[in-house]
């Protein structure tokens, strides 16, 4: 007779990892526990150093594509939480997963198993306890992280300026002089892009052994610890502060760390930021206007290209330009500033779009990529239906196999209620989505094919729409049509135009674009 077959799960994180957590340990223990409960083994599935706080893990993933295709008949794991710290994932492999295809888990640690009402019940309670620990480490970490800072002691990462010795920042001479120098140019009024090019230009790299960028630079002239302080939690949680527009005040404490710039320079460095921020906003009344912004690249680099402006001689007015978006950030050393002319440029993009936008040949290809598409998306609204349906049908496979076993006396009031809930649930949502892709088919089957004139017919008006536009809507229609725009060297000419409408992203050369328009074409 044959065997049934056990799949062993093992995990650890890499913190537990660096406590002496074994998965040769883990895996010694499950190929005695299945031999003993007379099982053969399937496969060891193994993440080496992933967190347990959800199901995004490669090993997890492969098993459960072997669970659906019915591969092997019990999971085993040390303990629950080696499948997850969330009681929710664990329940639902056992729910979806396992029981439906007639499989278990079983827990080695102490013989629980799934199938039982028993071995469920304690299930579900140790992957509760699982979750519970896991918030409780989180908090305990928090709390002695923040008891850390208020005692001034540092709480780890890098800094440039600074080296960590012992848990402790230690002055690196070299690196301080950087930042030294760093608040000396600010304090003198120097921009953030001429810091950064300034040093770029001497070859000194960041503590990462990066370039030195504006965000960089920026970082370095916000960070209070170069006073010897902390303020530590500033950015703990930033992204829900960030949302919810909370701007929480954070206690600043004396470190243990020795200063590297002195409270004068500080404040200096502090009232140059206040003034060139207020110049800045006075001055970006621009910004919305580049409707090429991104999709215009650099003839250099490759890299988009970004607004720039001057004032003009008489102080009335600027002239306006696009300027590549790496000698912004990083200076003349990663790139050159590459300017080119906003309404030169743009003249001749839009008419260029005009132009190639008419042409048969172009039309026909739309033409085509259009009734193409809308096929594939025919078949594969066809494959999602064939899906969805076939899991309705596992459900109430399902739902049957809960009755009769209820009807059996196999499983109490409690427990039939909450499955059939469960199932009922989500029902209910397969149902709903296989409505609206069957609707979709319908609205799919009811629409004709697009011929040449319809689609001459709609991007005549193009030019009509473009022009009544406000700017933000301009530079919508043409990232709706175009992927990137290259420039000649000259950068007066357009080199080439990606247009995401066409197989493959098709672009035209200078040579296929029209000459009357963009004058003489490079051979």
């Amino acid at each position: 007779m044959t065997k049934p077959k056990a799949a062993i799960y093992v995990r650890v994180s890499t913190e537990e990892q660096s406590k002496g957590f074994s998965l040769e340990g883990q895996k010694y223990e499950l190929l005695n526990y299945i031999k003993h409960k007379g099982y053969d083994l399937y496969d060891i599935y193994e993440d080496d150093g992933y967190s347990g706080k959800n199901f995004d893990r490669p090993a997890v993933q492969r098993m459960l594509r072997d669970i659906e295709n019915k591969k092997l008949d019990a999971v085993v794991v040390w303990k629950v939480d080696r499948l997850s710290r969330e009681n929710t994932d664990v329940l639902n492999l056992i729910n979806y997963y396992l029981h439906p295809n007639g499989m278990k888990l079983l827990v080695s640690t102490c013989d629980i198993d799934s199938s039982t009402e028993t071995g469920y019940m304690f299930i579900s309670l140790l992957s509760t306890f699982a979750k519970y620990e896991r918030q409780q480490i989180i908090q305990r970490v928090n709390n002695g992280m923040k008891k850390r800072a208020q005692e001034g002691k540092w709480n780890g990462g890098i800094i440039l300026g600074y080296d960590v010795v012992d848990k402790k920042l230690v002055v690196n001479r070299e690196e301080s002089k950087i930042v030294q120098e760093i608040f000396q140019l600010r304090a003198q009024g120097k921009g953030y892009k001429f810091i950064a090019n300034y040093l770029n230009s001497k070859g000194l790299k960041t503590k990462k052994g990066n370039s030195f960028s504006i965000n960089a630079v920026r970082a370095i002239l916000q960070n209070q610890k170069y006073l010897g302080v902390l303020d530590w939690g500033k950015h703990q949680e930033w992204d829900k502060k960030r949302r919810s527009g909370q701007q929480e005040s954070v206690p600043v404490v004396e470190g243990e760390h020795e200063a590297i710039i002195d409270q004068e320079l500080w404040n200096r460095v502090v009232q140059i930021n206040k003034e060139q921020k207020e110049n800045h906003i006075q001055r970006s009344n621009f910004k919305g206007e580049f409707v090429l912004a991104g999709i215009l690249k650099c003839p250099m680099c490759g890299a988009g290209m970004v607004m720039s402006k001057t004032k003009k001689r008489n102080g009335k007015g600027y002239h306006l330009y696009y300027m590549c978006q790496t000698y912004h950030t990083k200076g003349s050393t990663a790139c050159k500033s590459n300017l080119v002319k906003k309404e030169l440029i743009e003249e001749k993009v839009l008419n260029t779009i005009k132009s190639l936008l008419l042409r048969r040949d172009i039309v026909k290809e739309i033409c085509e990529q259009i009734n193409s598409d809308k096929s594939n998306e025919t078949a594969d609204l066809k494959q999602q239906l064939t899906l969805q349906q076939k899991e309705l049908k596992k459900l109430e496979n399902q739902r049957k196999k809960v009755e009769n076993d209820y009807l059996q006396g196999e499983l109490d009031v409690r427990v039939y209620n909450k499955t059939m809930l469960s199932i009922q649930n989500k029902e209910d949502e397969l149902n709903e989505v296989i409505r609206n892709l069957e609707m979709q088919l319908e609205k799919q089957s009811s629409t004709f094919n697009i011929n040449e004139d319809l689609v001459i017919e709609a991007l005549s008006n193009f030019e009509n729409l473009y022009d009544t536009a406000d700017n933000e809507t301009k530079k919508m229609l043409l990232r709706s049509i175009i992927k990137s725009i290259e420039v000649d060297p000259n950068r007066k000419e357009i080199k080439s135009i990606v247009f995401w409408f066409l197989e493959n992203n098709a672009s035209f050369e200078n040579n296929d674009l029209p000459k009357s328009l963009l004058g003489r074409t490079v051979s």
